[in-house]
Order: C-alpha cells, then structure tokens, then sequence
C-alpha cells in the first residue's frame, strides 16, 4: 500500500478520473487517511509555530535580560492563535493563525487538497445512489472488501463473470458520474 502522503500527492495531481480510481481504491481506508493526514498537517503546523516562538525568545531573551529587566515579552504570550482542527479543515486562515510559520503557502495548499478530497468522498458517497438501492449496497460491500465476487456471485445465483460485469458496470456507471460532477458538468455525466 502507498504511504498516506504519497496517496495525498498523487490525489493533488491527479485529473477527474485517477481521483475516482483513488476512492475507489482505498475507500475502506480513504477517510481514515486523510483524517490522520489531517491532524499530521495540525501537528507540523503547531510544531513549526512553536520552534519559531522559541527561537524568537530565545534571542529576544538574550538582549532583554541585558538590560536587566528579566521578563520576555514573547514569552508571557502563548503561540499565537493555535490552529483547531476545525479551522484546518475548514481551510480557515483567517487572524493570524499561520504568523510565525514559514512554509504557509505550502501548509495552505496541503489543507486545501485535504478539503477537496473530503469534499470528492462526500460527493462519491452520495452519487452511490444512482445505482439503486440494491446495486449501490452490492457495490459498497465490494469496495469495503466485505464480499468479493465469488461471495457476490453465490448471493445472487449468478456466475462469476457475471458478477464481474455487474461491478464493473456500477464502477463505470459511478466512475462517469463523478467525473462529471468534478469537471464541472451540472448534473454529474
């Protein structure tokens, strides 16, 4: 399996179609990447403030204490508007919640590309329902890993191949969905 930043890069590069192959792919574990990319992202964020403020201090710390006034100014001020989760997932920089990082832009387009790929998971949960109450639940236990064709073809009575097709037309059907909705068509295809 591909490492959960390689899957986020490949997602931020990748056209319509290769994003659809993504979910479709790791969908048992897709959320789950990208929440803990997520949080990774919060972290280095955080990390990154906090090393700033202490180098900052430290050296405003050398020059206040020789003028013999012992308190440090940066020091009695926590790290500035701590990034919540909520606020990254949000994409919300406002205020001042990125001062004293270095790599924003960076950081900024990480977060958006992660709001994206929630976004595209939401939209790909939804046009599920195109297939029909029946198709659609065969085709989540598919691409859950919870039944594989074979298991697919003995609950329907049908031959494997069969069972082939009829997942591969719902992946197709869903694929040219979505990657109507995520070019920009109005109504999906």
């Amino acid at each position: 399996m591909a490492t959960k930043a390689n899957i986020i890069k490949v997602y931020a590069q990748a056209d319509s179609a290769k994003k659809v192959d993504i979910i479709i792919r790791y969908y048992p574990n897709f959320m789950g990447i990208v929440e803990s990319y997520t949080d990774g992202l919060r972290y280095m964020i955080e990390n990154e403030k906090a090393f700033n403020k202490q180098a900052n201090r430290g050296e405003l710390g050398v020059r206040v204490q020789a003028k013999g006034n012992h308190s440090d100014i940066t020091g009695n001020s926590a790290v500035a508007s701590v990034m919540t989760r909520e606020a990254l997932v949000a994409c919300d920089f406002s205020g001042d919640v990125l001062e004293g990082v270095d790599r924003q832009e960076e950081f900024k387009q990480e977060a958006f590309t992660l709001r994206t790929m929630r976004l595209d998971y939401e939209l790909f949960n939804q046009q599920l329902g195109i297939l029909g109450e029946e198709e659609s639940e065969v085709f989540r236990q598919f691409i859950r890993g919870e039944k594989g064709l074979q298991t697919i073809a003995e609950d329907k009575g049908i031959v494997y191949e069969s069972a082939q097709q009829r997942i591969h037309r719902a992946k197709r059907k869903i694929k040219v969905q979505m990657v109507g909705f995520l070019d920009g068509n109005i109504g999906g295809m």
